[in-house]
């Protein structure tokens, strides 16, 4: 994850336009550009800065060679096809499961951007689910995203659209509260 993809997705989760937060950091709109689309690497200081200014810190995190929530986010919203997005996904939940409190608090505290899709969904209830787990605090994020959804949505697990029989009591309530259909068993690696 580079500062560049932190600083931008900072931004757009405080929902502030480029020109607005270049302002408040006391840059150029063009050079914030210039650094979110990474063609500039900008000095810790002015990270810093600019991070401040979004009403962030920066902070050095342990990787625990792991991908973080947010970062499993930008994989699923650049997905072409959805059972990759899946794939990617059951990857995050074994991550999760397999590291200890510290650091699944560390993977699931940068608020991941918005795929705009039931996928943000899905992240924020497993990550609720991985964090309570543990005893973890739920960051603020995953904490009311796609709560009471009125529609039930499963993800395409194969390449082709297979007709998948879910049972309810199988999926485990951080889901089932947000409507997503994913069972406990499909959380859990062999």
């Amino acid at each position: 994850m580079t500062v560049a993809k932190q600083l931008k997705r900072a931004r757009l989760n405080a929902g502030t336009t480029l020109r607005s937060a270049a302002t408040n950091a006391g840059l150029a709109p063009s050079n914030l550009s210039e650094i979110e689309n990474g063609r500039r690497d900008p000095a810790t200081r002015l990270a810093s800065r600019i991070a401040g200014s979004l009403g962030y810190r920066l902070a050095l995190i342990p990787q625990y060679n792991r991908a973080s929530a947010a970062e499993v986010a930008d994989v699923i919203a650049a997905a072409e096809r959805d059972q990759v997005a899946y794939r990617v996904f059951l990857q995050l939940a074994d991550d999760l499961a397999t590291v200890d409190p510290t650091a699944r608090v560390l993977l699931t505290a940068e608020e991941p951007g918005l795929t705009k899709t039931r996928w943000d969904d899905a992240i924020a209830a497993l990550v609720e689910m991985r964090l309570l787990e543990v005893g973890a605090p739920v960051p603020v994020w995953a904490q009311d995203r796609g709560v009471g959804s009125a529609d039930e949505w499963e993800p395409q697990r194969t390449r082709f659209p297979v007709a998948y029989s879910t049972d309810i009591e199988d999926v485990p309530m951080q889901f089932r509260k947000r409507g997503i259909l994913i069972t406990e068993a499909e959380l859990t690696s062999v």
